[in-house]
Parts: structure tokens; C-alpha cells; sequence
């Protein structure tokens, strides 16, 4: 008995569709390009549960004349390519001709054409890669697909299809992609019966990535356009503050294809290189133009990768263009000499966190009764510049004075000088800030009244101090006890120098808030971090974006976020982590989507990993100008803490240099 057979048709379609159509953003994409081939100027893609149940592309091209309507779902049946030096120059988006023999082999597909020359169109009805339906209906000039029930004949391929959501969003990435290479032709993607996004079709790529992509990207976008050689590069790319934590948002286009290469990405991040932080990703639209002899297209089932003759062209072309963007840029320009001056922790601005420390409780400091009188004062917890308005919470704020009765003159606030006094020589005090006025200097409560001054005490009669708090049992003692240590000040706006009796004390003040956060956040509930923005905030996201927070809604619920679908690209949030601001929001969903789709593990595993964003984008970063009573508290905080030691991604937190070895630096010993 012979062991070697040949297939029968339906089994190599039911194969060859294993390599075509892998999901129903697959199914778009051969169908939108055969669009785009007929010579539409208008294309509609509309979806239903992901474009699981139903898919429907309809185009104005050309359409099919009726004697080829049943041959163009046969397999290897095109109209691209005639001869074998055809494919040394291939200009068209699909050549292959197995796209409509794959998509009808794992569906129930109905075809609507007609010709410009025909006043009838032709039906054609297959289900399973057989023909059910045949004849003339009435439609306009060009073609719709529609597509049902995909892998209804395959359920082992069903099966691995991921949530309606996830896949519609591969589907509008899919469009997406193709709309921003193709600007002359106007693409209207719906959703579920709600239009997701819709291009003007004017020619311009800008217009399409501001229809795709949102007005705060687009509006940032540098423009460039290098003719080298024999390549042509045009598009667009991001300036270094916009960054992604994946390669989703690099779009590369090679003669109205959409392409995928470590060539261009290499390229790419060369140009950006010095510029962009460690683990950050750059964002470009970059459109490629050569002769298509110079490429090969056929090194990929799905048509994805190609194969450049000149590569090494090709990659410097890349590189000079973004390279010449950036240096020409005024806003590039004013980065890199704040990067010279200074460390940054990211390339962002905005608002962010100042320095939010775990309780720390000195000894109370007495007052006189006064009318609102109610006890001793201690430190506030935190210490905050920026007010965050949250429903149902009272802002944190630095403690001010109200308004003096009118016998006493109006006290003004200073902030405390960085006080060198020896520990034993000195009472440490726990408030922040201090009241002055011309009859001397005062304490004041946190209700704003001003005490009678209180009697100055002598060195005979030194100060009480309070009893230390008892330890819990079995816990190890802290590093340092907080009285030993003094902050001298910081570096470079970034490193907290401190001293103790036995030697110096650095601190990374980004890298120890970051950990400190981080820790505070894995303690706490999802109720606990999360809280109800006063006003719910729209945040505007790419569609891949949007599809993996919203497959992950559970658990950005645990990491404190509530959100929902806004429609188009936007997201709707109502409650954010308790140390985010608001205006970072939009950085931070977009950070987690790309962590969520590069990260693949437990769901612990992944919400760690939510949690190390929210952690580094809530901490203060380095070059911020900190209090001085910021700094004591929070170094007093760092070394009490043996947890404090590196950041969430294992970066040390702090270094110690001991006396002896200062002494030997400076051969004091031996």
C-alpha cells in the first residue's frame, strides 16, 4: 500500500488557511488589500464580536467581471502576476492569489460584485470552500465580502481565538495600518454598530494618523522627507518625550505595504540613540519608496517581511533621516541641553508626585490650650506640592496659617534652613514649616491658631524627649536609628546625601520612592488603591492599546484603575491609583498595554508588573527640586527600612561610605 498520497483540494485549503488566516484581523487584511488593489477610493470594514461571527468589507474598486467570480476562489487564482519576471517587480499588496480560496475554506462567505460595464452584479454563496449560491443581484460598482461564523468547520482553530475585544482590536490595528499607508483612500472602520475611526482620504498621512491615532499624537508628529540614493523615506516620527515600553507603535511602510523589519527597526533606534531612556521605545509612521526590483516581498507567508537587495543603504538612509529630523527639531534641541545639565529619570514632562513617605512619628511637641485645642502636633504623613481632587478624599496639602485675629500682626511662611547641628546638641523638630512675626518666632497648630509664645528653654532644663516606640516582637532592629542621621543635602537634584556617626549615607531618591510605593501599592486591595476621580477622565490610546487594557479590565481593577470602553481609541477612566496624577494617565495605560502584551505569565506575575508602572511614574524623579524637610524624612524613612534597598526593577537604592574609607581616601589612615 502506497504511503505517499496527494491531498485532496479541501485538505491543502484547510492548510493553506493555517497560514493565511490566523485570526479575523487576518481575514481584514487580505481582503482590505485586495481592496486597495481594485482601486477603491472608499472602503468600509465593519465587525461584529471581534469579526469572530461576522466581517464585511465593502470597496468602490473595480469589481470582478462575472466569468471570474467563481475562479477567483479557486487556489493560486490571480489577476497580479503573469510571468515569472513578474515577481522581480511586484507592485500590488496581494500577488499570491490564496486569500479567498483560505478565507471560504474555515467560513460561510457571500460575495456581491459588479462591474462598471454591467448593469447586474453577481452573488456567490460558499460555505466551507463549497458553493452553496450563485446569480445576478443588484448592488453598486465594486465588491463586498462578508464574512460569518470563521473556523465554524475547525473548532481546534476556534478555540485559541482570544476575547471579542482583543480581536477586534487586532482587526483595527489591521485597518489602521493600511489606512495610514494608503492616505488617498478613505477608510471607515465600525465597530458593534459604532463607527471606531474613519480617514478623510486626502492624500495626507498626518490627517490619517490624527483620524487613527488622535490629535495629541499627531499634533506632536516631526515631519521628514530624504531622498538618498535610490530610497525615499517620508513620513513621520516622535519626538523623544513620547515613548512607548514595546515596538507596537513602530510603523514601517514599503511602497504602500505594510512591513515588518529588523533593519528599519535597528535603524530607527540608532538615530534616536542618547536620546531615549533605557527599556523606552520610539513612536514613527515611516513610508519607504524604492523600485520594486530592489525588494524582495515574497519571504513571507503573509506577505509581513521582506528582503531588501542593498541593505546596508537602506539602513543608512533610515538612520541620516531620523537622525536629521531630531537635530533639527527646537524641542529636541531644549531636551538635550536639560539632559546635559542634569539626570532624568525618563524623557516626560508634566506634573508628578513629590516625596510621599511611610508615617513618621517624633516625639509630639507641646502647646498652650488655645481655642481649638485638642493635643500634641505631629508631622503630616505625606508632604505634597500638587493636589489631586479625588471624590470622596480630602487633598493633601502643606500645612498653612488662617487669617490672624487683627490684634496680632499677620505671620508669613518660610521654609526651615538646612539645620547642620549635631544630634546631640539639637531637639529635632517634626513640623515642616515655621511662623515668623515681629514678636518672635513661634510654634503653630495644624488648625492655623498661633499659641502664646512659649517660655525659651535653657541648657540647664534641655528639652524632653519622648520615649521610643516599643518593637514588635521578632522584628530585626532598622539600619539606622532615625536621630543618627542628618541630611547634608543632595546632588545634582537626584542623590540625598546623609550622614551618620560612622560614615555617608547616598540615596537614589527616584529609584528608594519608587520601591517605596511599589511596596505600599502590593500591600494594599484593589478597593484600597484605587480612587474615584472627582471627574471621570477620557484617555486616548492606540486601538491595540485600548484592546489589551479593556481584555485586561479585571486586572486593572486590582492595580486600582476603573475603566471603559469611551468609543474610537479612548478609554474612559473613573478611578486611578490613589499616587497617580491625572495628567499621567494617559503614559501610564499606555505603558501597561504594552508590558501586558510583551509579558505573558500568571496574572500575579502581571500585576506586578502593572504596579512597577504606576510605581515609577508616581515617583518623584530625579532633578526635581525637594524640600529640605522632604529629604530628612524621606532619608530617615530609606534607612529604616531594610526593604529599601533596590528598586521594583533591582536597581540599587542606596550606597554607603564608611568614615575609615573616607579617612583612607584622603590618607588620613593607613
Amino acid at each position: 500500500m502506497p504511503q505517499i498520497f496527494q491531498m485532496p483540494p479541501q485538505m491543502a485549503n484547510l492548510i493553506a488557511a493555517g497560514e493565511v488566516v490566523e485570526r479575523p484581523g487576518s481575514v481584514a487584511k487580505e481582503l482590505v488589500e485586495n481592496a486597495v488593489d481594485a482601486g477603491a477610493k472608499h472602503v468600509t470594514v465593519e465587525i461584529r464580536n471581534g469579526g469572530v461571527t461576522y466581517l464585511r468589507v465593502t470597496d468602490d474598486g473595480k469589481g470582478i467581471l462575472p466569468e471570474d467570480v467563481r475562479t477567483a476562489f479557486l487556489r493560486h487564482a490571480t489577476s497580479k502576476v503573469r510571468t515569472p519576471g513578474d515577481l522581480e517587480s511586484i507592485g500590488t499588496l496581494g500577488f499570491r492569489g490564496e486569500a479567498l480560496a483560505a478565507v471560504s475554506s474555515v467560513a460561510r462567505v457571500d460575495m456581491f460584485t459588479r462591474t462598471a460595464g454591467n448593469t447586474e452584479g453577481i452573488q456567490i454563496t460558499l460555505e466551507g470552500g463549497r458553493e452553496t449560491g450563485y446569480g445576478e443581484t443588484g448592488c453598486p460598482v465594486g465588491t463586498t465580502v462578508v464574512i460569518r461564523d470563521l473556523f465554524f468547520n475547525v473548532p481546534a482553530r476556534a478555540k485559541f481565538l482570544k476575547k471579542d475585544v482583543t480581536e477586534g482590536g487586532y482587526v483595527e490595528n489591521v485597518v489602521t495600518q493600511i489606512a495610514v499607508s494608503q492616505p488617498e483612500i478613505a477608510f471607515r472602520l465600525i465597530k458593534d454598530g459604532r463607527e471606531s475611526f474613519s480617514t478623510p482620504g486626502d492624500g495626507k498621512m498626518l490627517s490619517a494618523i490624527f483620524a487613527t491615532g488622535g490629535k495629541d499624537l499627531a499634533g506632536r508628529m516631526l515631519s521628514l522627507a530624504v531622498n538618498m540614493g535610490e530610497v525615499y523615506i517620508s513620513g513621520y516620527i516622535a519626538p523623544p518625550e513620547i515613548t512607548r515600553a514595546a515596538r507596537n507603535q513602530q510603523h514601517f511602510y514599503l511602497n504602500g505595504r505594510t512591513i515588518r523589519s529588523r533593519l528599519l527597526t535597528g535603524a530607527l533606534e540608532e538615530g534616536y540613540k542618547g536620546r531615549l531612556m533605557s527599556g523606552r521605545y520610539p513612536v514613527c509612521y515611516l513610508h519607504l519608496s524604492m523600485h520594486p526590483s530592489a525588494v524582495d516581498v515574497n519571504v513571507h507567508p503573509a506577505k509581513l517581511e521582506v528582503k531588501f537587495a542593498r541593505e546596508k543603504e537602506v539602513f543608512s538612509a533610515v538612520y541620516h533621516a531620523v537622525a536629521s529630523a531630531l537635530e533639527g527639531n527646537d524641542e529636541v534641541a531644549a531636551i538635550k541641553a536639560r539632559e546635559s545639565a542634569r539626570p532624568r529619570e525618563d524623557n516626560l514632562t508634566g506634573r508628578q508626585q513629590t516625596l510621599r513617605m511611610p508615617p513618621v512619628r517624633p516625639a509630639p511637641i507641646p502647646y498652650e490650650a488655645g481655642p481649638a485645642a485638642g493635643g500634641a502636633f505631629t508631622a503630616p504623613e505625606t508632604f505634597s506640592r500638587t493636589e489631586r481632587r479625588v471624590a470622596g478624599s480630602t487633598p493633601e496639602i502643606p500645612y498653612q496659617t488662617r487669617r490672624e485675629p487683627a490684634a496680632q500682626p499677620s505671620p508669613r511662611l518660610v521654609k526651615p534652613e538646612l539645620d547642620l547641628t549635631p544630634p546631640v546638641e539639637k531637639q529635632r523638630s517634626a513640623i515642616p514649616y515655621q511662623t515668623e512675626s515681629s514678636t518672635g518666632p513661634q510654634t503653630w497648630r495644624p488648625d492655623g491658631d498661633i499659641p502664646s509664645r512659649t517660655a525659651p528653654q535653657t541648657a540647664e532644663e534641655p528639652p524632653a524627649k519622648a520615649a521610643p516606640e516599643a518593637k514588635p516582637a521578632g522584628k530585626e532592629p532598622p539600619v539606622r536609628e532615625a536621630p543618627e542621621v542628618r541630611v547634608l543635602g543632595e546632588a545634582f537634584h537626584t542623590y540625598i546625601i546623609a550622614q551618620d556617626q560612622d560614615g555617608l549615607w547616598l540615596i537614589d531618591k527616584h529609584a528608594a520612592h519608587e520601591k517605596l510605593l511599589f511596596d505600599r501599592l502590593k500591600q494594599q486591595t484593589a478597593e484600597q488603591a484605587a480612587q474615584l476621580l472627582l471627574a471621570p477622565r477620557p484617555v486616548t490610546l492606540t486601538p491595540a492599546e485600548k484592546a489589551v487594557c479593556l481584555e485586561h479590565e479585571g486586572l486593572l481593577r486590582k492595580a486600582g484603575f476603573e475603566i471603559e470602553d469611551f468609543g474610537r481609541a479612548a478609554l474612559m477612566v473613573r478611578a486611578a491609583p490613589m499616587y497617580l496624577e491625572e495628567g499621567d494617565l494617559t503614559f501610564v495605560l499606555s505603558d501597561i498595554a504594552g508590558r501586558l502584551q510583551s509579558c505573558r505569565g500568571p496574572e500575579n506575575e502581571l500585576l506586578e508588573e502593572l504596579l512597577k508602572s504606576v510605581a515609577c511614574k508616581a515617583a518623584v524623579k530625579a532633578g526635581m527640586v525637594t524640600d529640605p524637610a522632604e529629604l530628612q524624612a524621606f532619608a530617615r524613612s530609606v534607612l529604616e527600612n531594610d526593604s529599601l534597598r533596590n528598586c521594583p526593577h533591582g536597581r540599587p537604592c542606596v550606597a554607603y561610605v564608611s568614615r575609615y574609607q573616607l579617612e583612607k581616601l584622603f590618607k588620613r589612615v593607613l
